[in-house]
């Protein structure tokens, strides 16, 4: 599933993960850690500079059934990549 950005805005997250100035793979490992945390049905948003995040971190979170990417929003130069917990 892929929701528009004003959709993805509209929802709240449980976790924010905060990975401005990181690159791969940490930016991936922190998504990871956050999911960890995250309870089944949460949602975990990772806020990154790193564009390439937003390929990695949603194969990542298909290949490992870890949890449904939901889509990235953009906001000035941030990405946003929202991801609900299985």
């Amino acid at each position: 599933m892929s929701l528009s950005e004003k959709e993805l805005f509209a929802l709240k997250p449980d976790h924010i993960v905060d990975a401005i100035g990181e690159v791969c793979p940490h930016t991936l490992n922190l998504a990871l850690d956050g999911l960890k945390k995250a309870k089944s049905g949460e949602i975990v948003v990772e806020v990154t500079d790193h564009s390439i995040a937003t390929k990695t971190i949603p194969a990542a979170v298909k290949m490992n059934k870890i949890g449904e990417f939901l889509g990235v929003a953009k906001k000035g130069g941030e990405y946003h990549i929202f991801i609900k917990k299985a």
